[in-house]
């Protein structure tokens, strides 16, 4: 019975974070599954954070949109070349990493922007979230695959 309420209890958080976060994207406070969208939603900003991050997310958003698309046409590329008569080799990888690495970076240089726009109490708040979401994550993941 434990073990279910545990299971109910993870689904519910599960559904809170996919809503928390879809929320953030529809408010231009990022979104997607590795974004901290819901965890600037929960640190009390003020407006004029709230309009500062949300030039942060405009001033980085044609540059994420070219990445994306530009990574997504190579991987279809690669894509198409497994079955085609010159199949892929190891160096068609190459312009997949360096465009994964540039959308990292890219992300990263957004989240420090946005972090230099907290204040010391919302950065403790959100390490205080983030740690949080992780035992929970963690504790999801030991329901999922208990082990031996």
């Amino acid at each position: 019975m434990a073990l279910r309420s545990r299971l109910v209890t993870a689904m519910v958080m599960s559904v809170t974070l996919w809503a928390a976060t879809a929320s953030a994207a529809e408010h231009g406070w990022g979104g997607g599954h590795d974004s901290g969208g819901w965890i600037l939603r929960n640190l009390a900003l003020s407006d004029t954070q709230k309009a500062d991050i949300r030039q942060v997310f405009k001033n980085h958003r044609t540059r994420l949109q070219t990445l994306r698309q530009q990574l997504g046409t190579a991987e279809r590329g690669l894509r198409d070349r497994i079955y085609s008569a010159t199949p892929p080799t190891a160096a068609d990888l190459t312009p997949i990493g360096q465009l994964r690495d540039s959308l990292a970076q890219e992300r990263l240089q957004m989240a420090l922007e946005i972090r230099a726009l907290l204040t010391p109490a919302q950065l403790a708040k959100a390490q205080q979230l983030q740690q949080q979401m992780a035992q929970l994550e963690a504790q999801m993941r030991a329901l999922v695959n208990p082990g031996p």
